[in-house]
């Protein structure tokens, strides 16, 4: 018995001389942990946004009133190639040649033909093969003081002085290429430099303004000047009311579809990357 409680107390004292592991792992100190002077450094996220589409405003219609159909039959006509091989025959019989080669109608206004003197039976030397319609015609007309118009739906053949005179007052939206003031006058320019608005035949012209705002007048407008135009800007429609030829008009299309092809360019264009 004495040896058993002996050997009890020598264990005793020996479990209480070895260190406890889990004292040891409690004990054990912490790894240190290296701070900078950012601490704590928050994370961050690159946001890709999609790109804000540019808003435009789309065109439908170049100008406003629009072609009837026969008009429109009428302008792709002149836009075809023609050949004609008639030397040395009457007008007349040109222009018959014409139309029975477009199938479009043709009209001569006598009355100012009579009073410049100028027959139907002149005789004409046309050799072309190729050459749009309208260039033909100018080829054809211009040496004889003559020009052409559409008119009541038919392409009339008049004197340049009557083409002059008849003018056709037309709308041309234009918001889409244009978003301020300053744009709205770079059109206008344009339209005055590119599309020979100046000199040829000013002299009785109806005001543009007028027409927009006070309505015909009972006389002619004078010589047109920057303050008096065959062209003005209306900002509720961001539209320009021009009152001029076809000829003049058909520069002015010419002219808005390249700028409007110019500006599609640009947008497509994708900006360089450093």
């Amino acid at each position: 018995m004495r040896a058993l409680f002996i050997a009890t107390s020598i264990c005793l004292m020996f479990l209480g001389t070895m260190p406890s592991n889990t004292a040891q792992a409690e004990d054990k100190p912490a790894k240190p942990t290296l701070k900078t002077v950012n601490w704590p450094v928050a994370a961050t996220y690159e946001v890709h946004k999609p790109a804000v589409p540019r808003q435009t405003i789309q065109v439908k219609q170049l100008f406003y009133p629009e072609l009837t159909a026969n008009e429109q039959k009428i302008q792709a006509a002149l836009k075809a190639p023609t050949t004609i091989e008639l030397p040395g025959v009457p007008l007349k019989q040109v222009i018959e040649e014409i139309q029975n080669q477009h199938h479009i109608n043709f009209f001569f206004s006598a009355i100012p033909l009579k009073e410049e003197g100028i027959s139907i039976e002149e005789p004409v030397n046309v050799s072309l093969s190729g050459v749009p319609l309208k260039s033909a015609l100018k080829i054809i007309l211009e040496p004889l003081g003559l020009a052409y118009e559409i008119d009541q739906e038919v392409l009339k053949i008049t004197t340049q002085a009557e083409v002059d005179r008849h003018l056709k007052t037309r709308t041309y939206p234009v918001g889409d290429l244009c978003t301020s003031e300053k744009d709205f006058i770079a059109i206008q320019n344009a339209i005055l430099i590119g599309c020979q608005l100046s000199l040829k035949a000013r002299k009785q012209r109806w005001s543009a303004e007028g027409l927009v705002l006070q309505g015909p007048r009972s006389a002619p407008a004078p010589y047109q000047t920057n303050t008096n135009p065959a062209m003005t800007f209306v900002p509720q429609c961001q539209a320009l009311v021009v009152n001029e030829t076809d000829e003049v008009h058909e520069k002015i299309v010419e002219l808005l579809t390249q700028l409007r092809q110019v500006r599609q360019i640009q947008m497509r264009a994708v900006p360089e990357t450093n």
